[in-house]
């Protein structure tokens, strides 16, 4: 009764709210807008909070958007998992005769509006939108988040951010390969206040050569946050991405390019043309991380060519080099006259949440199950043990997954996978089993290969130079918890001032230092518990979720999702 309650407030301040921005946008003296933009912000913030809580109508169980992409046979999850997750992609294809039955793909055909032309396409995407402004990967205080956005929440969509309209030109009119470049039709940053006119540049644009790609569908679409949310939930991360890609005939809309996450490639309506390459580095590459530029020779005739047709679905794995257009032989043009729409789930593989931030947490929860168990050090001794000591340890940890494959994969040892059955027992000892295998192979890797030499001399370095960003990556580790005396606790956020006092204990006397590290890292490797280290990883990924699907909701909420 109470969520009816909300969902009915929801929908009149919606109504309010877009009467106030209609009556702020035909306002005649700048004093009238600048009080209705305060009163439209204020607004916002209430429809946002009023519905971070609010359980999801539309909510999928993973189950069910496991079966819709991967096959109905339970195995098959499984089977992608060992066989292609993260090294090597895989086709699709969907029979004809079982779309009508698939839910899932279904109510994303009915969410843009599939069956009319493109105008009435791009307007089924574009009308109402508003700006999604990005969260803190590692943010997990919604309230902080508001306090970021409180003058901006719900403005109107803004260039590159919330949607680009881009086209790659012909490589024949330039003067190599490495130097095809996308040419954007509108400039960076431009903010579209009046929907009207853009819609209609939009349509402009699409009949000229223009692909359409729109940011942030979980946001924007119950539909799609369902699939996204289940998706998530599938993998054991924290939350998926969405975007949407609209192309005209002979067309191609985001040049070459690799990604550094993860996608599941479905197609919506039409046809496209897919090439792909290998990834020829060892190395996934790293969420957030620069993109290493494209040299251009890669040959043609080494890619994979394949030919998505409606409801079919394309993995492609982070690291792979890429490009989709729609110039197809005219006997693969279908009633769509040669445009396209398809779908990416992005599924980024956070830091917290790739092996490496499975074997901090490990590292974290041993150092704090010590704290408990009543060791009786000195002072001196208690702050190496738990405080010095592990920061020398998370840093070479850091270096040795700069170099070590196996760091970067994602860990799925939280992954919601299908309940157990006669048939399905043996996939599943397997999964799981890799899952504990590649933990066992990364404590090996961190007993023979993290010196305290390496890591020291980084720690130098960093202290020398004052450069508080170097340590930056460790900031999620804020969000364990910390037992024991104040002193003895690390302040992830900023550790420049415990790493200055690290150098100043361990530089009279280097060599005991590297013993007494050497020694608390033997233990750590021969001691540490696995499933102490996945409990802490869930209640993790759980603080991350419940963070990510308050976003979702309020930004679900302020495009509309409780309007009655």
């Amino acid at each position: 009764m109470q969520q009816e309650l909300v969902r009915s407030a929801l929908s009149l301040l919606y109504k309010v709210w877009k009467k106030v921005q209609l009556l702020r946008s035909l306002a005649d003296c700048n004093n009238g807008k600048n009080q209705l933009q305060s009163r439209e912000y204020e607004i916002s913030k209430a429809i946002f909070r009023l519905s971070i809580d609010l359980a999801s109508p539309a909510c999928l169980e993973p189950d069910v958007v496991r079966k819709s992409i991967f096959g109905q046979v339970e195995s098959n999850f499984e089977s992608f998992v060992l066989a292609y997750w993260e090294k090597s992609p895989n086709l699709y294809r969907r029979k004809q005769n079982t779309q009508n039955d698939d839910s899932v793909f279904a109510a994303l055909h009915s969410a843009f509006n599939l069956g009319a032309v493109p105008d009435a396409i791009i307007e089924s995407f574009i009308k109402g939108l508003v700006s999604c402004p990005a969260i803190a990967s590692d943010e997990l205080d919604i309230n902080s988040f508001l306090q970021e956005v409180h003058d901006s929440l719900g403005d109107a969509i803004k260039y590159r951010q919330d949607i680009r309209v881009l086209r790659t030109q012909d490589p024949s009119d330039q003067g190599s390969r490495g130097c095809v470049m996308e040419e954007h039709f509108f400039d960076d940053g431009t903010v579209f206040l009046d929907e009207d006119a853009f819609t209609k540049k939009c349509k402009h644009a699409f009949k000229n050569g223009y692909s359409i790609a729109l940011r942030g569908m979980e946001f924007r679409s119950e539909k799609v946050a369902a699939i996204a949310s289940a998706l998530a939930d599938l993998f054991g991360q924290p939350s998926v991405g969405a975007n949407i890609y609209f192309s005209p005939a002979s067309s191609q809309g985001l040049a070459r390019h690799y990604d550094d996450h993860c996608v599941l490639v479905w197609q919506l309506l039409g046809c496209k043309k897919w090439m792909i390459w290998p990834n020829p580095k060892p190395l996934l590459p790293r969420l957030y991380e620069p993109f290493d530029l494209l040299d251009g020779t890669l040959d043609d005739n080494s890619g994979r060519m394949e030919i998505l047709h409606e409801g079919d679905m394309m993995y492609i794995p982070r690291g792979y080099v890429h490009e989709a257009h729609t110039d197809l032989d005219e006997s693969l043009m279908n009633a769509y006259a040669g445009y396209s729409l398809h779908l990416t789930l992005a599924i980024e593989v956070e830091p917290p949440f790739e092996w490496e931030g499975f074997a901090h947490t490990a590292l974290h929860c041993w150092v704090e199950k010590q704290k408990l168990g009543g060791s009786r050090f000195d002072k001196v001794m208690a702050k190496e043990e738990t405080c010095l000591y592990p920061l020398v340890l998370h840093v070479a940890i850091r270096l040795l997954s700069n170099n070590d494959p196996i760091f970067r994969k994602a860990c799925m040892v939280a992954a919601k996978l299908p309940s157990s059955s006669s048939c399905t027992t043996a996939h599943l000892n397997v999964l799981r089993s890799s899952q504990r295998s590649t933990f066992d192979e990364i404590i090996r890797n961190i007993e023979r290969n993290c010196s305290f030499k390496g890591a020291f001399k980084s720690i130098e370095l960093a202290v020398q130079e004052k450069n508080e960003e170097a340590f930056q990556w460790m900031s999620w580790l804020r969000h364990l918890p910390q037992g024991g005396d104040a002193d003895l606790r690390i302040d992830f956020c900023s550790v420049l001032e415990t790493l200055e006092e690290l150098v100043e204990a361990f530089s009279s006397n280097p060599e005991q230092a590297s013993v007494g590290f050497t020694g608390f890292k033997s233990r750590f490797c021969r001691c540490v518990v696995y499933e102490d280290a996945c409990e802490s990883f869930e209640t993790l990924l759980q603080m991350y979720r419940t963070t990510r699907s308050q976003y979702m909701r309020g930004m679900l909420a302020l495009h509309g999702a409780h309007v009655s």
